[in-house]
């Protein structure tokens, strides 16, 4: 758990330095930008997102799971890279083909409603490439127990490189073309840096080694491919889904101002970000070794430790609603209830923990592609059904049903099938503080000065919620960061 721990908070401070980033980015964007041009940015992302996933043709399955036989630095760890890179290249072209395939039909549905889409369109072939990439190396990064890099550029870095683009468009040092032109090259800059990186630490070698996949292992890549394939494009489908498909039924304009929104909702799940990356590291290699203690362990303290971090910030998120409307301006009245399902969902699936790791690194791998594949094509369908007639807010009620609904079955099939079960009464507990702390929230009167009422009523909740859950031992690691806080402060003894 020691490797564990640092690399959560390691990571874990690139990603809230993020969320700072990203929230600047959101708000400065909110002021610059068109609804339709932020609705641009969201569906350039949430495209490229999922034809990546699906060009990796599932690899990142097989370096998950399988790396931890390969391991050999003395051997290159028996030509791994150049698997991954050649899977990757192979899934690119095919990504490219169907892209081919199914411009004419996206030119056609978004020619009137969504022009930019159209012009840009282009922009998406780089995007998918980077990215596909990027997803490779980092995962392959992270088997080599460095989590926290892939989470520095992507949560950090390319953030940073935003916000100075939106500068140089505030100053008009750049038009909007070259402020898209820029925000791709950001987000194209992890993958170019992580293989950068790879090639210094002597982690990057191209030989070959065929004759060291024998046919049992071989079998076993290709059917972890074919379900990665399935499981990954339908992961990132449910991450996304809503905003291609909200695009589809309404318009640019509203799809930006549901990605603006969305940020607030989706910050609750950063916390389980880095803990994820490194975790299914140490699972794997818990897998192979057949320790079952050492995964109940992760399964347990992952799910009580992202309980408390995103239950605080679900409480400061729904308790400074009309802070979060004031700050976004008028135009976002009446989208309280999107942000509170979107958060919910955040929460939801963060109580979960490790659980994804611990289906997706074990042998039983297949149900979760089984249940995920199921899943997407209920998404679409909820969609389908709920986006015409709310919206945003049926944008946001999907995403609740689908992914939310998911995480629990996940829990649910581990409890039956491997006997691991995250929750315990002390979940119980951790939810009666987070309670107290809201009505203390929720019963300091609204503030006239928004940065006052922003910082008292944000301070009251977390005092109140952290001290209970520190007096009360909550967490065994948040019990040990109390201490060390409280000593450095000299209000406990050593």
């Amino acid at each position: 758990m020691g490797v564990i721990k640092r690399q959560t908070i390691k990571g874990s401070v690139y990603s809230y330095l993020g969320i700072i980033v990203g929230f600047l980015y959101t708000i400065i964007s909110n002021e610059l930008l068109l609804k339709e041009q932020i609705g641009l940015i969201a569906i350039l992302v949430a495209v490229s997102g999922l034809y990546s996933q699906f060009s990796t043709l599932g690899f990142t399955k097989v370096i998950e799971r399988l790396f931890p036989y390969f391991r050999d630095k003395d051997k290159n760890h028996n030509g791994f890279v150049f698997l991954s890179v050649a899977v990757g290249i192979a899934g690119f072209a095919i990504s490219l083909i169907s892209f081919f395939i199914l411009k004419p039909y996206i030119i056609e549905s978004n020619e009137v409603k969504s022009p930019l889409v159209v012009e840009y369109i282009w922009y998406l072939v780089p995007l998918i490439f980077f990215r596909m990439f990027f997803n490779l190396l980092d995962s392959y990064n992270k088997m080599l127990f460095d989590a926290t890099t892939g989470t520095f550029l992507s949560d950090f870095v390319y953030r940073v490189g935003t916000i100075l683009l939106l500068g140089a468009y505030f100053v008009n040092w750049i038009n909007f073309s070259q402020f898209v032109f820029g925000y791709v090259v950001f987000l194209s800059i992890p993958a170019v840096y992580l293989a950068a990186l790879l090639i210094y630490r002597k982690q990057f070698n191209l030989r070959p080694k065929l004759d060291f996949i024998k046919p049992p292992l071989r079998k076993e890549m290709v059917s972890l491919s074919l379900f990665g394939i399935i499981g990954g494009v339908s992961s990132v489908a449910l991450k996304q889904i809503d905003t291609i498909m909200l695009n589809a039924y309404t318009n640019l304009s509203m799809t930006g101002v549901y990605s603006i929104i969305f940020y607030f909702g989706t910050v609750i799940l950063i916390p389980g970000v880095a803990l994820g990356k490194i975790s299914s590291t140490i699972i794997a290699n818990a897998w192979k070794n057949k320790d079952m203690d050492t995964i109940q362990d992760i399964y347990y303290k992952s799910s009580i430790n992202q309980l408390f971090a995103s239950l605080l910030l679900f409480i400061l998120v729904v308790t400074n609603l009309h802070n979060i409307i004031q700050l976004l301006g008028t135009d976002y009245i009446g989208t309280e209830w999107v942000i509170t399902l979107i958060s919910l969902t955040s929460l939801i699936v963060a109580s979960t923990g490790s659980s994804v790791q611990i289906i997706g690194t074990s042998h039983k791998y297949k149900i979760q592609t089984y249940s995920l594949g199921v899943l997407m094509i209920l998404s679409v369908i909820i969609y389908a059904i709920f986006i015409p007639n709310l919206g945003m807010i049926g944008a946001a009620l999907g995403s609740m049903l689908s992914l939310s609904g998911a995480s629990l079955l996940r829990v649910f099939y581990i409890r039956q099938n491997m006997k691991m079960f995250p929750y315990r009464l002390i979940h119980l507990k951790c939810v009666a503080f987070g309670v107290i702390a809201f009505i203390a929230g929720k019963i300091i009167p609204v503030l006239d000065h928004f940065l006052i009422d922003l910082i008292i009523r944000c301070s009251a909740i977390s005092i109140v919620f952290i001290g209970l859950c520190y007096w009360f031992a909550i967490s065994e690691d948040l019990v040990k960061i109390g201490d060390k806080v409280l000593v450095a402060l000299r209000l406990k003894r050593k």
